[in-house]
């Protein structure tokens, strides 16, 4: 499992494997506790994480918006639990 996430110091996002304690941020260098980050959203597999990052800049880019809304996470979430059950019934 890995978490996706946000370096608060740039405002990347980026993921962990959920036991990884420290993050070094690959955009700016930034080294910061993970537990203390609040995490977006948890998946399955790192090839699940990148996808989704880049889908998430996307739409922030697209909007001109700084970050999701709570409404927006929950939605993120919802719609990743949907495409996750569908991917593990093939």
């Amino acid at each position: 499992m890995y978490h996706i996430l946000r370096c608060p110091g740039c405002k990347a996002f980026t993921y962990v494997d959920r036991f990884q304690k420290w993050k070094l941020c690959p955009a700016c260098g930034h080294a910061y506790e993970v537990a203390k980050v609040p995490a977006y959203l948890e998946v399955e597999d790192y090839h699940d994480a990148e996808h989704i990052i880049r889908q998430m800049e996307k739409h922030l880019y697209t909007y001109k918006k700084k970050d999701f809304t709570p409404e927006e996470s929950e939605e993120l979430r919802r719609h990743y639990a949907e495409w996750f059950g569908k991917k593990k019934v093939r």
